[in-house]
């Protein structure tokens, strides 16, 4: 899960919570213009949406490991997430009326608020899985073009069923780590890094125990990719050739310590 998009870029993602937090304080949607002075209905919405929020990318990045829902549209993927968020939601929303209000609303009701609450946060969950979807694919778009103008190096002799092949042409052969977000795959090299349509799984099988090894959940490292290993946060590390840092699992760390790779 740590290595989910949806948690790497939680920082900017609080911007547009904020924004819409403001925004329904002033337009004071639900009753709350009435009912609600102009700060409280801020407060009211931002603690409402921040919960949210959390509920949804945190379920986005578990989400993001159970097949086969990880090779959903990312669309279908989200709704069933805001669904379910919705969920714990509905519940924070009447306490939140309880603290802030003091309405004694009975938790009775939370099934005839649900629906409401389900459009808000499902609305939420997909504009949040889309966008991050968009901005991965702009930095794929933008990697790609950098490695376009690079000259390619020539291709090795290799069989037709090679997972080599898969690899564009500007990337050059020389291959570092594979590594798994979402359904897709990054390719990662000497050169730079590009995305395919790929299971990690399957890209492993094309290419053979003898060129390199599985040391994460998401994460494949070439055999002679490996400068290096450092700890932080009291993870363990391997520092590939390019500068990469790649966690290793505690479900792999016997097996790439047998390696040599973490003395």
């Amino acid at each position: 899960m740590r290595e989910s998009p949806y948690l790497k870029s939680w920082p900017w993602q609080l911007w547009p919570v904020l924004g819409i937090a403001a925004v329904f304080a002033v337009i004071g949607p639900f009753g709350s213009y009435d009912r609600m002075p102009l700060g409280t209905r801020f407060l009211y919405f931002l603690i409402v949406g921040v919960l949210n929020w959390l509920q949804v990318i945190l379920l986005a990045a578990w989400f993001g490991d159970i097949e086969p829902i990880n090779r959903w549209p990312t669309a279908a993927r989200m709704i069933l997430i805001g669904l379910i968020a919705a969920v714990p939601s509905t519940l924070e929303v009447i306490l939140a009326l309880r603290w802030l209000v003091g309405y004694r609303v009975p938790f009775a009701v939370a099934p005839y608020m649900y629906p409401e609450n389900a459009v808000l946060t499902v609305s939420l969950s997909v504009a949040f899985g889309l966008f991050i979807e968009l901005r991965r694919h702009e930095k794929a778009d933008a990697e790609r073009a950098r490695v376009a103008e690079l000259p390619a190096a020539p291709a090795p002799d290799i069989g037709p069923t090679d997972f080599f092949r898969r690899i564009p042409p500007a990337l050059g052969h020389d291959l570092l780590a594979l590594e798994m977000e979402d359904h897709y795959l990054r390719i990662h090299t000497a050169v730079g890094s590009d995305l395919i349509l790929l299971r990690l799984r399957d890209a492993m099988a094309e290419l053979g125990p003898a060129r390199g090894r599985q040391v994460h959940r998401s994460w494949w490292v070439a055999e002679d990719a490996v400068s290096g290993a450092e700890k932080a946060a009291g993870r363990a590390l391997l520092v590939l050739r390019n500068g990469l840092k790649v966690p290793v699992s505690k479900s792999f760390r016997d097996k790439v310590k047998e390696a040599g790779w973490l003395a």
